[in-house]
């Protein structure tokens, strides 16, 4: 006869194996996703506008003698603009090595609170390029000088998720190491 705890332990091991059956299956889709957009990014925020700037500066200068600092200026703007987008990369490879994890059967550890915080952390990164990185570094690289702020509902609302899910993860991780502690006090009693 099974006792209830016994009972527990294999309705547990069940979810596991289903959790991680579900995360191998989720990490692809994720390792997959991070590749398109990447490669999104690569050719929307650089390939496609280089191809059209290389005309541009062919039509201005037809002998093909092109400013190195224009062109550095080009591409440093490029990376700028792209940077927002390249931080939200990150959150999704952060989910992707979380799901990998999962995968191998790791469950609710210190890994699934530092998920929560690299996921914060990359939302409100790309906030606070939209709203102050890009429109700043946009300034200095035209030589305007100055500081600018552009700020909208969408980069507050992505700044405010960002910053909740890091105090999340902070909280996750003191409860993680309460409910450690209480199962090793509990393990020495039997």
């Amino acid at each position: 006869m099974m006792t209830s705890q016994e009972g527990q332990r294999v309705d547990w091991e069940t979810a596991r194996q289903r959790a991680a059956d579900r995360a191998r299956k989720l990490w692809a889709l994720s390792l997959s996703l991070f590749v398109v957009l990447v490669v999104s990014i690569a050719v929307s925020d650089f390939l496609k506008p280089l191809l059209l700037q290389v005309r541009e500066w062919r039509e201005l200068s037809p002998t093909g003698g092109v400013a190195p600092g224009e062109v550095l200026t080009w591409v440093s703007l490029r990376a700028l603009w792209a940077a927002p987008a390249l931080a939200l990369a990150a959150a999704i490879w952060a989910a992707q090595n979380y799901l990998r994890h999962l995968g191998a059967g790791e469950l609710w550890n210190a890994g699934t609170a530092r998920l929560l915080r690299r996921v914060g952390s990359a939302l409100l990164l790309s906030a606070a390029l939209t709203a102050v990185g890009v429109p700043s570094g946009t300034r200095w690289l035209e030589a305007r000088g100055g500081f600018d702020v552009t700020l909208s509902t969408e980069v507050l609302t992505l700044g405010v998720l960002g910053a909740l899910l890091i105090v999340m993860a902070d909280l996750l991780k003191d409860v993680l190491q309460t409910s450690s502690a209480l199962k090793a006090d509990s393990d020495g009693f039997v």
